[in-house]
């Protein structure tokens, strides 16, 4: 499907909050959010429900449905911003009109669960949208990594190449498998990726580079999930891979003289023998020095013998 990129954002624009998923876990968010975006020049439009509680869930469904249709569809809303991720977002697709995106594209921005909106989005509308930080999990925080800010607002606000994603003086990724190769990026949390299988929102891997992460699973887990994606060809599909972080992903503790493997180990035995350009420890995902990275718009993978970088080659907005 052809890319559509969104308008770029611009001070004194207004962004929509949702929680498409789970709420914070104190109400004080919503007013520090609010206190951040106005702060940096934004006027800001919360969901009518955001504030609800459903379980685990910000609100029902209906009610979490409703405000993010409202976002794409308030014509004085020019972007969509995230306030965490959770859980839920995955019952929303059946019911959302992805028309209502289609013909209003605007700033789309969420990582973990959101992942979710990220895949369906790029598969049915071909919207850019952004896998980037959230306001609950970084933008208020008062020790916020300036580059995880920068970041943010120079991919949805230049409409020029970003080019380099890496932070400057920062540890450089690893390559597994040393190549380069130029291809559209799709991707976000391993597990989110893995549950589309089987689905009408299943992944499109071929000819693309999948950037994957994740957080809170043990290396088995990893392998079984990485397995999962090579038994249903995925893997075997894609131009690239790029491993951001697998945060809180060690492995249980063994009695001394056991071995046991980490996500390292994993990530190079199901990976490098799909035998195309493959690298990790890039940063993005859940760590405080986030990357943002847009969803269907070209990048360039080099994975040198000593480092790695990625590349984005073509303006996210407009």
């Amino acid at each position: 499907m052809k890319i559509v990129k969104p308008q770029r954002l611009k001070k004194g624009d207004t962004i929509g909050v949702v929680v498409p998923a789970s709420p914070p876990s104190e109400e004080q968010v919503f007013d520090k959010s609010q206190q951040v975006l106005e702060g940096l020049g934004y006027r800001v439009i919360f969901g009518s429900h955001c504030r609800r509680r459903w379980g685990f869930l910000a609100g029902s469904d209906d009610e979490r449905l409703a405000d993010l249709e409202e976002m794409f569809a308030n014509p004085e809303v020019q972007a969509v911003f995230c306030l965490r991720g959770g859980w839920g977002t995955a019952r929303l697709l059946r019911a959302l009109d992805f028309d209502i995106i289609r013909h209003n594209p605007k700033v789309f921005v969420g990582f973990s669960d959101i992942t979710m909106l990220h895949l369906a989005t790029n598969k049915f509308t071909g919207l850019v949208t952004f896998h980037g930080p959230m306001l609950a999990s970084h933008l208020i925080k008062d020790d916020l990594p300036e580059y995880t800010s920068e970041s943010l607002w120079a991919m949805i606000s230049e409409p020029a190449p970003f080019g380099s994603i890496l932070p400057k003086n920062a540890e450089k990724p690893r390559s597994i498998v040393p190549g380069q190769v130029e291809a559209p990026l799709i991707g976000g949390n391993l597990s989110i990726i893995v549950s589309t299988l089987g689905t009408p929102y299943e992944i499109e891997t071929e000819g693309k580079i999948l950037f994957i992460e994740d957080v809170d699973e043990k290396p088995y887990r990893v392998d079984r999930m990485l397995t999962h994606l090579l038994n249903a060809g995925k893997l075997q599909e894609v131009a690239g891979v790029v491993c951001g972080g697998f945060t809180g992903c060690e492995p249980d503790k063994k009695p001394s003289g056991e071995w046991t493997q980490s996500v390292d180990d994993v990530l190079e035995e199901r990976l490098k023998p799909l035998g195309v350009p493959v690298a990790v420890g890039f940063p993005f995902g859940h760590i405080d020095a986030t990357a943002t990275l847009p969803v269907g718009i070209p990048a360039r993978l080099v994975a040198g013998e000593d480092s790695a970088d990625l590349i984005i080659l073509s303006p996210a907005v407009l």
